[in-house]
C-alpha cells in the first residue's frame, strides 16, 4: 500500500480488513505520521479490506465531501472515505421532556459505520436530547466470515482494542505505546517485562479511573484486557453478537463522549458475526 503524498491519510477498514489495518499503521508510525481524524483534514483515503455495499455507500459519501486534490488508496480491494463524528444529517425532531423536567430538542444522530477509533461495520443510530443517549440502535452494516482475532492473538487483540479505547480517552501516547506492544505480540510474543511498565501505568491512572467511574463497566472490562496482557485468566470478552445487543441498554443515559467510551470498551469484532 502506498500511502506517499499527505502526510495525515484518513484511515477506513472494513470488517475484513484488521491486518490490512494494522499494515497501515505500521507504516504511518513508521513514517511518524499522525492519521487524520475526520475526512475534512486531508485529501488522501486509504480503505482497508473489501467494504460491503453499504459500507461502500457510506464512504463514497464522504469521498464526495472530501477536499480537492483528492487521493484514494486502497489496501485489499474497496473504496472509500467518511463523514465526522456527528454526521452533517442529523435531524430535529421534536421537543421532550429530559430527566429534570425540561422540554429540550430531541435530535436523531447517527455514528459510524466510519470513524477514527470505531468498530469496523458498526453503526449506531442515536436519540439525544442535549448530549444525553435517550435510546440507541446497533446495526452492523458490514461483516466478514471470519475473525483475524483468533486465540492464538488474543493479547495482540486486547492491546489493539486497548489502543482504540485510549485513543478515545485522549490518552494517545499509551495508545501509542499499545500499538507498540501490539505489533510486537504478533511477531512473535510479547515478554511480561515488556509489557508489564504498560499495564501498571494504565492501572494506576488517576483520571482513566475518574473518567469510567460508574460508566456501564467499562472499567471492568479495561481491567480484564490488562488481566489478559498480563498472562492471567481473564473473563472472556463479550461476543461480537451479544455486544450489539448490550449496547443500546449501556449507551442509554450516557452523554455523548461517555458513549465513545463505553463502544471502545466493548469494540465488537463484527468479523466473527455469521450472516443472518
Amino acid at each position: 500500500m502506498d500511502v506517499t503524498g499527505d502526510p495525515r491519510p484518513f484511515v477506513v477498514a472494513a470488517a475484513d480488513g484488521t491486518a490490512d489495518r494494522l499494515a497501515v499503521e505500521a507504516e504511518l508510525r513508521r513514517r511518524r505520521w499522525r492519521p487524520a481524524l475526520a475526512p475534512a483534514e486531508t485529501g488522501t483515503l486509504v480503505v482497508c479490506g473489501r467494504p460491503g455495499p453499504a459500507l461502500a455507500e457510506a464512504i463514497e459519501t464522504v469521498w464526495r465531501d472530501m477536499p480537492e486534490p483528492r487521493r484514494r488508496g486502497l489496501d485489499g480491494a474497496g473504496g472509500g472515505g467518511e463523514r465526522p463524528a456527528l454526521e452533517s444529517g442529523a435531524e430535529m425532531a421534536d421537543r421532550a421532556d429530559d430527566r429534570d423536567g425540561l422540554r429540550l430538542d430531541v435530535l436523531h444522530v447517527p455514528l459510524g459505520p466510519v470513524l477514527p477509533y470505531w468498530p469496523a461495520g458498526l453503526r449506531l443510530d442515536l436519540t439525544l436530547q442535549g448530549d444525553v443517549v435517550q435510546a440507541a440502535e446497533a446495526t452492523a452494516v458490514d461483516r466478514a466470515d471470519g475473525t483475524f482475532w483468533t486465540d492464538d492473538r488474543r493479547v495482540a487483540a486486547r492491546l489493539d482494542s486497548l489502543s482504540r479505547f485510549l485513543r478515545v480517552a485522549g490518552w494517545d501516547a499509551a495508545a501509542e505505546r499499545a500499538a507498540v506492544l501490539r505489533d510486537e505480540a504478533l511477531a512473535g510474543g510479547l515478554a511480561p517485562e515488556r509489557s508489564a511498565p504498560f499495564t501498571r501505568g494504565v492501572r494506576r491512572s488517576v483520571v482513566l479511573r475518574w473518567m469510567t467511574r460508574g460508566l456501564g463497566g467499562v472499567r471492568e472490562r479495561v481491567e480484564g484486557w490488562l488481566r489478559e496482557i498480563e498472562g492471567e485468566d481473564a473473563r472472556r470478552p463479550i461476543p461480537a453478537a451479544e455486544a450489539l445487543d448490550a449496547l443500546p441498554s449501556l449507551l442509554e443515559g450516557a452523554e455523548l463522549g461517555e458513549a465513545r467510551l463505553i463502544v471502545a470498551s466493548l469494540d465488537p469484532d463484527l468479523g466473527a458475526l455469521a450472516d443472518g
